[in-house]
Parts: C-alpha cells; structure tokens; sequence
C-alpha cells in the first residue's frame, strides 16, 4: 500500500555529550499562552567552523547555504524533521538565560540580517536578562548570533503559538523557514 513519505521520524535516543546539560532558572516562560513549550539545552567547549563536506552538500541540495557547523546542523534538523532549532551564543546573553516573554511597545532589536526592527507588545521575543535577543520563532537576534568565537551554547526548541508567529512575521515582513514551520503548527513531541 502507498505511505506517505517522511511520516513520523524520530531521531534516536543519544547519551548527553560531556559538558552539556539543563540547568535551573535558564528559561522562564513568561508568556506560556503564545510559547507552549520551551526547552534550552546547554552546550560547552564547542567549537564552530566548518561543517563537513556530506552536510554542505545536503544543504546545498536543499537550497540553503552553508554557514557554520553548529548554524547548519539546526538547518539540517529543520528540514529534515521540519522542526526549527535555534542557537544562541550564551556567553552574549544576559545571565546566560533566556525569557520567553511579549515585547516591550517600541523596544528595539537588531536581527540576523541586521536589520533594526521596533517591536510592539505583540510580538513574542526570547530575550535575555535584559534585551530581546530572538523575534520568536521568525528571526534570531544579532547580538547573540553564533560565530567563529562561540564557547557556549544555548539550543532552543520550542513550540510557538502558529496565530502570533504568523502576525509577527507579517508585521515585520519576515518569511523564514522558521516562521513558515511554526504558523502551520510544527509537531509538540519535538519542541
């Protein structure tokens, strides 16, 4: 009989790697209406550079460009389980924590493509101790952007809310592969 291709994938289960673990206070969902789920996974000793060959060709194939290893590994993920991860760069956040909370009317965010956005109390926003460091389930921030100096970091996956990612990403004139997965409802048993 015919199956539909793709179907429900689940990775397999993995032994924590050394150095990497989920500590006390660093998430706090203050807006549990719009952000379901949440888990951050913390990672240390990394070292970004980059990825091998079999994965820049994969997403090469898949029509994204290759960025670094840890950036193309949450990629990979999304399109193959179509479930976006993201990651921060911990030691830039405030406390090294995150705060799923609604924005602050005219706070200010710079995003990955570097564009300066004005946020409304609207949006959705992972920040840190102090400033909105992600347009929630659209775009990354760029303080907290992944680089080649990156220690530490801080693996988001979470279930957002599919009504308010989809205004958010419209008011802001965002279409990211993120977006598109989250405002048509990705799977709860992943994030």
């Amino acid at each position: 009989g015919a199956r539909k291709r793709g179907g429900s994938r689940r990775p397999p289960a993995a032994p924590a790697p050394a150095g990497a673990g989920v500590g006390p206070g660093l998430v706090t969902i203050a807006a549990p209406d719009r952000c379901g789920r949440y888990f951050g996974y913390v990672l240390e000793d990394i070292s970004v550079g980059p990825s091998p060959l079999w994965l820049r060709v994969r997403l090469h194939r898949l029509g994204l460009r290759a960025i670094s290893n840890v950036v193309d590994v949450t990629n990979y993920v999304l399109m193959e389980l179509g479930h976006p991860l993201h990651a921060f760069d911990r030691d830039k956040l405030a406390e090294g924590r995150v705060v799923v909370r609604m924005a602050v009317d005219e706070e200010p965010m710079t995003t990955l493509d570097g564009k300066t956005i004005r946020l409304s109390t609207h949006d959705l926003v992972i920040a840190d101790a102090k400033d909105p460091q992600a347009l929630a389930g659209v775009m990354g921030g760029a303080h907290s952007a992944v680089g080649g100096g990156t220690k530490s970091l801080l693996l988001e996956a979470a279930w957002f809310g599919p009504q308010g990612i989809r205004a958010t990403a419209r008011r802001h004139g965002y279409a990211t592969d993120s977006s598109y997965r989250f405002e048509r409802g990705v799977d709860h048993g992943v994030g």
